[in-house]
């Protein structure tokens, strides 16, 4: 490595912790100076073990992260050795596994090689007292491990790193001030939290704040969000990387009940991108994470409806409408609109609902928690 590329590395370190740039845009210089698979960047939680997010440096990289996380974190090697060791330092794999421990091993035979991976150096590096980041450089086997000049040189780099990252911490607690859709988000009965990719917490509304309180379901780790359940907590990591991949709008249901005989209890999450959201939430991409609760809110709440089963606004207003009764010319009238109009919007709840007349809106939604035993998945 030459100083001018050295200098822009340590460039865009800084550029993404002001939010100039992706974090993905700069591991993506690192990992093609150092001609890596990949360059991820993944946050964890020290008390859990838990991976809480994972940033990628490098292409195709959804499937070996999926992989990862639901399965291979248990049995990597690796993993054990970065966080036992002293922060600050750059671990190299090759310094710890040889190529016999790599040939009897399950995660150097089953998972590395399906990703055209066999060697990784890492860097640990504490955010506060719940949670560390680790940068890692994976490499293949024809290119494999760092030589003696790259490691001084990713030594270097380590300082600007752990800088870059504690003041991206600093710069989202600052963007965490009040904003326009704060106030909003305020007025609404349901907890409700705005949380970045990595989980670091942007706004709870007084709802929010009060189950974090409670302490049965939500909680937080240091700035970050976490379910008290740790499969639910997984299953939220898996859901929101996921997320991130779809673009504004996108939206999915968590189930948090711990056995399915609970009562139902789930949290909607759905991503909002600053630049379809009128900057109202910030700058940067966010998830509105919203929790229901049948024993808090009405199986007749529209805004509940139209998340839980994503159904438009209006949809949502004619499903309840029909389940209070009303017939569609009444509903016409009522709203403004065509009968026409009713009928179609009607014909979209139902198959929304999965269901096949009218009788069974009603039916399922004065079942009260009935209704979120349907919710989807």
């Amino acid at each position: 490595m030459d100083p001018a590329t050295y200098d822009a590395l340590i460039c865009d370190f800084y550029r993404a912790a002001t939010g100039a740039i992706q974090w993905s845009d700069a591991l993506e210089k690192l990992r093609n100076v150092f001609r890596a698979r990949c360059a991820p960047l993944q946050t964890m939680d020290l008390r859990r073990g838990a991976v809480i997010s994972v940033v990628n440096g490098g292409p195709d990289m959804e499937r070996p992260v999926l992989d990862y996380i639901r399965k291979y974190h248990r049995i990597d090697p690796r993993a054990q050795i970065a966080l036992k060791s002293p922060p600050g330092r750059w671990l190299h794999c090759s310094d710890y596994f040889d190529d016999d421990f790599a040939a009897s091993d399950r995660f150097f035979q089953e998972f590395l090689p399906s990703y055209d991976s066999r060697y990784a150096s890492g860097l640990v590096i504490p955010l506060d007292a719940y949670t560390v980041a680790v940068c890692g450089i994976q490499l293949s086997a024809t290119r494999g491990p760092l030589n003696v000049d790259e490691r001084v040189w990713v030594q270097r780099l380590a300082e600007h790193l752990r800088e870059a990252l504690l003041a991206y911490e600093r710069v989202r607690k600052l963007a965490a001030e009040a904003l326009a859709g704060h106030a909003l988000l305020s007025a609404f009965p349901y907890p409700m939290c705005l949380i970045d990719a990595e989980r670091f917490v942007f706004f709870t509304n007084r709802a929010a704040q009060r189950e974090i309180e409670a302490g049965r379901r939500l909680t937080l780790r240091g700035p970050r969000l976490a379910l008290i359940n740790d499969q639910s907590d997984r299953n939220m990591t898996l859901r929101i990387s996921a997320l991130m991949q779809n673009g504004h709008g996108a939206s999915t249901v968590l189930d948090l009940r711990p056995r399915p005989s609970d009562p139902p209890t789930w949290l909607h999450l759905s991503v909002v991108m600053p630049g379809q959201a009128l900057g109202a939430f910030g700058e940067q991409p966010q998830i509105l994470a919203t929790l229901f609760d049948p024993n808090q809110v009405s199986s007749l709440d529209p805004f509940a409806l139209a998340n839980m089963f994503d159904l438009t606004p209006a949809e949502a207003k004619v499903a309840v409408q029909i389940a209070e009764g009303l017939v569609p010319d009444e509903i016409a009238t009522k709203n403004g609109t065509r009968v026409c109009t009713v009928r179609s919007q009607l014909s979209n709840v139902l198959a929304k609902l999965g269901v096949a007349r009218q009788a069974d809106i009603v039916r399922i939604l004065r079942q009260g928690e009935a209704l979120w035993a349907k919710a989807p998945l």
